[in-house]
């Protein structure tokens, strides 16, 4: 069906009705096929797969969902289902198939809203716990399917009512948290360092400080960020990231913070490299006409992931910290135990800005 963002074709998947990753490979193996209709024409297959799923299929050895998962491994089957879209669509082939996104939308136990366990909740991953309002899950599926670019190959949690409507700035605040993803976010800065409402100067005298503040945090991470904890060393760059009223930002600066290759790291190659490689090591290259040898075609550099620190001024007239993941792809491992102790020592540093501000 035509619903998605640009018109897109988009199919809405229930986890719960597939039964297994057996099931899902065959369902995907008949959507995604390009079938003939009546006239000569063709059926297009879907760009966009939204899937809905439950809470607690990643946390299956965490209470409750380990109770949950006793009988029949429901949790663990709904996995395989939301794995099984993944991978389809991170194994199709640039330039030869049609591109293909996910979205995998976690819901809590459905309720009224008014019964829903308070606002609404919207986080990456599988992290949230509580029961789901009808208006909210419909609401969220309909700006994942349609408005929300961030919700393109992401996976999200919602828990929460939604008593009353949002703008659609607040749903792309909402949604914002799906870029990169964002590992923390501190908001309410302005009032923290004592800015007034509507006092513009003062507003941007304080974003000035507070951006050379990053840069002056981010400088314990340079020279191999010895004495900070982390378990892998980082290259210290500026943030390229511009400031943009789809995200709500009138002022954005910062630092990536990307993780240097290591001997635990990207050491092995594909079958389809090593070949390469061995073919190039076994095959003399043919000197150029003024006698050189013609050096082999630089490997690209792999990606080893990375957290972007970001000083924002917002359209709403706050500062706000945010942290995210940046310098990613499908095959970069996440360095969790690197990423907490980043956020952590940011979330100190903000706090000391703070009573330096105010004293």
């Amino acid at each position: 069906v035509p619903l998605g963002g640009l018109n897109a074709q988009t199919a809405i998947i229930v986890a719960s009705c597939i039964g297994d990753r057996s099931n899902a490979v065959n369902l995907l193996d008949r959507l995604l096929r390009r079938t003939a209709q009546g006239d000569g024409k063709f059926g297009v297959p879907p760009t966009h797969l939204v899937v809905i799923s439950t809470l607690g299929t990643e946390r299956t050895d965490k209470f409750p969902y380990n109770g949950q998962n006793l009988f029949g491994g429901k949790l663990s089957k709904r996995r395989d289902v939301e794995e099984a879209i993944i991978g389809t669509v991170k194994g199709r082939m640039p330039g030869v198939q049609m591109p293909l996104d996910y979205t995998i939308v976690k819901l809590g136990d459905i309720a009224e809203d008014a019964k829903a366990g308070g606002e609404l909740s919207l986080m990456p991953g599988d992290v949230l716990d509580g029961q789901v309002g009808v208006e909210a899950a419909a609401n969220v599926l309909l700006q994942a399917t349609a408005f929300q670019p961030s919700a393109r190959n992401s996976t999200l949690c919602v828990t929460g009512g939604m008593e009353a409507e949002l703008s659609d700035e607040a749903w792309d605040d909402t949604f914002l948290r799906l870029d990169g993803p964002e590992l923390l976010r501190l908001d309410g800065l302005a009032s923290a360092v004592g800015v007034k409402s509507g006092d513009e100067t003062d507003l941007d005298r304080r974003y000035d400080r507070l951006s050379e503040y990053l840069k002056e945090w981010s400088q314990q991470y340079e020279d191999g960020a010895k004495g900070t904890g982390l378990t892998t060393p980082v290259d210290v760059q500026p943030s390229k990231k511009y400031p943009s009223l789809a995200q709500g930002t009138i002022a954005t600066s910062g630092v990536r913070l990307l993780f240097r290759q290591t001997n635990t790291g990207q050491a092995y190659k594909s079958k389809d490299e090593e070949r390469a490689f061995e073919r190039e090591r076994s095959t003399p290259k043919k000197p150029a006409s003024g006698g050189q040898v013609i050096p082999p075609p630089k490997r690209k550099a792999t990606k080893e992931g990375g957290v972007e620190v970001l000083a924002e001024l917002t359209v709403g007239g706050d500062l706000r910290v945010r942290a995210r993941r940046c310098n990613m792809d499908d095959n970069v491992v996440v360095k969790e135990i690197s990423e907490k102790t980043i956020t952590k020592a940011l979330e100190k540093g903000i706090n000391v800005w703070i009573k330096e501000q105010n004293e």
